[in-house]
């Protein structure tokens, strides 16, 4: 009894090989873009993490060297400060935070380097 189904099943099988490609085709256009879209989306996260730290670090510092230059300006006597106040500019302290900050950037960034190529050797 069977045997009167095999030419049946044949002709679906053909019927439903264009189907079937398109269904692989379209699985593989979407693995495809889901590996590139998983790529583009975490390089963007690393790098926006990347500046938010460096942005936070900065103002940090800037705020840290603030508060010890206005913490010392109560125990020195006001001659000093005045005298300060004619060779140090009034962005003094952005300045050396942002040095300070491109330093410590690079040492992160080159230790980075160092982990990121050991690992991968």
């Amino acid at each position: 009894m069977p045997i009167f189904l095999l030419p049946v099943i044949s002709g679906i099988s053909n019927l439903l090989r264009l189907p079937a490609l398109a269904i692989f085709l379209g699985q593989l256009a979407a693995t495809i873009l889901g590996w590139l879209a998983t790529r583009i989306t975490r390089s963007v996260a690393i790098n926006l993490t990347v500046l938010t730290m460096v942005l936070g670090l900065a103002l940090t510092t800037a705020l840290a060297l603030s508060a010890i230059f206005n913490g010392l300006s109560y125990v020195v006597p006001p001659e000093l400060s005045q005298g300060f106040a004619f060779f140090m500019p009034d962005n003094a302290i952005p300045c050396i935070s942002a040095i300070f900050s491109a330093r410590v950037i690079r040492f992160v960034w080159q230790w980075q380097f160092y982990a990121i190529t050991k690992v991968s050797s």
